[in-house]
This record gives structure tokens, C-alpha cells and sequence, in this order.
């Protein structure tokens, strides 16, 4: 719901484009934790479930890369993974796009003599692809929300599990 709402604030903030910006790149971030939360939820989830009581929660534990988690929480859901097409075509573009915010490396160039900045083909060419910044933009962050929402749905219904974040308490 988070997500959505910077999406919501970000479109109002159009004026503003540093909140506007801010907005956008908090609900693609927040889009993708979503996504690895969900997963991280159901894994832990699973075993207690008689349906999936042999789901080994050690062995996800132990994994670290985030496509082997998923694919192994898939797996046993009996969901197809095919990363070209759909809602994991855009995971694997959400999880480029954070890895590239969170793991951003600095970099320097040489000194280059230019005639026209925004039109130079010599400055940073060689990481259009990499800048996160270039990619934060409303259509890109109802892209991520959407994608999340739906395989948040998709695990949801496959499982038939719905972890919440709960607690109880007693009055003494």
C-alpha cells in the first residue's frame, strides 16, 4: 500500500520534480521489498502447512541469491518460472534496477573536450543501461507495483497460504 501511495504523491508532486522523483524511486523500491518479503513470508510459512511440510526452510535460509529463493518457493507451488515473459520478465527488470540503486559504484571518466553536453555521445555512454536514475518514472512505478501486487496474488492463490505479520497478547 506504501508503494502505491508514493505513486499516488508522486503523480500530485509533478511540480516538485525532486519529490516527485523521491516518490517514484521510494515506490519502485519499495515494490521490489515487497516482493522479497512476500516470498521470505511464504518460505517461512510453508512447513507449518501440511501441504508443504517437507518444504526444507533450512536449506532456502542458506540461499542467498534472490532468483534461487524464488525459484525454489515456485518450484514447490508447482509455478512455472519463464524470466522472458510477464510478471518475471519484470522481476528480473525490478531486481536490475534495485541492484543498480543499492549496489551503485562510482566511476570517473577522462577528461573529455565536448562542443554541446546534451547532445555529447562521449559522456557515459557506456552506462545508459546501468544508472538507475533514468528509469524513475510514474509508468515504471505502477510497472513495479503492479508486478508485485500480481505475484504477490499468484503465490498467494498457488499456496493458499497468506502470512500476515501478527501478535497476540494476554491481559493480565
Amino acid at each position: 500500500m506504501a508503494a502505491w501511495n508514493l505513486v499516488m504523491a508522486g503523480q500530485a508532486a509533478s511540480k516538485d520534480k525532486k519529490l516527485e522523483f523521491s516518490c517514484f524511486t521510494g515506490s519502485m523500491v519499495l515494490s521490489f521489498c515487497a516482493i522479497e518479503s512476500f516470498v521470505n513470508s511464504i518460505a517461512f510459512s510453508m512447513p507449518s502447512s501440511e501441504k508443504y511440510k517437507d518444504f526444507d526452510y533450512k536449506k532456502y535460509r542458506k540461499l542467498n541469491a534472490f532468483w534461487d529463493k524464488l525459484k525454489m518457493v515456485c518450484a514447490a507451488l508447482g509455478i512455472e518460472i519463464d524470466q522472458s515473459t510477464g510478471v518475471f520478465k519484470t522481476i528480473e527488470e525490478m531486481r536490475m534496477w534495485r541492484n543498480s540503486l543499492v549496489h551503485f559504484s562510482p566511476y570517473s571518466i577522462e577528461t573529455t573536450e565536448i562542443q554541446t553536453p546534451t547532445e555529447s555521445t562521449e559522456l557515459h555512454s557506456e552506462f545508459h543501461d546501468k544508472e538507475y536514475v533514468r528509469s524513475v518514472a510514474v509508468e515504471p512505478a505502477k510497472a513495479f507495483y503492479s508486478c508485485a501486487f500480481d505475484l504477490i496474488e499468484l503465490i498467494k492463490k498457488a499456496s493458499g497460504l497468506d502470512p500476515r505479520a501478527m501478535c497476540s497478547y494476554k491481559v493480565t
